[in-house]
């Protein structure tokens, strides 16, 4: 990866996390302070997440996993950076984003519309 001036691979990796989180936020539908109170973090803590400005530890990733109902290995590969995952193909990697997108959407509506169970 190259780095343009000023920006280094912590920066990236707060960032991208920062995108990830927010994304699979919006695609669960749920609030900033809902994805808090149920990571046990405060509200503050987490809007400096999403703002880049401080550096979740994976303690405060699983947390935030556990709370948005999806494996923390999830949330980091939607974070990661291409370069991180050069062994595998750009079509591969799209593909494996795109339907673990599509099931963090389709869990939040199924949630939202739970099934009544046929008898």
């Amino acid at each position: 990866m190259l780095e343009a001036p000023g920006l280094n691979l912590r920066m990236v990796r707060v960032m991208n996390i920062a995108i990830a989180i927010e994304e699979c936020r919006k695609l669960k539908g749920i609030t900033k302070s809902s994805l808090a109170s149920k990571s046990g973090i405060s509200v503050p803590y987490l809007s400096q997440i999403i703002k880049e400005q401080r550096e979740p530890t994976l303690s405060t990733i699983e947390k935030i996993s556990a709370a948005l109902g999806i494996p923390s290995s999830i949330l980091i590969f939607l974070a990661s950076d291409e370069s991180e995952l050069n062994s595998v193909s750009n079509d591969l990697r799209d593909q494996i984003r795109d339907v673990a997108k599509t099931l963090i959407r389709e869990s939040s509506e199924d949630s939202n519309n739970p099934k009544i169970p046929r008898q």
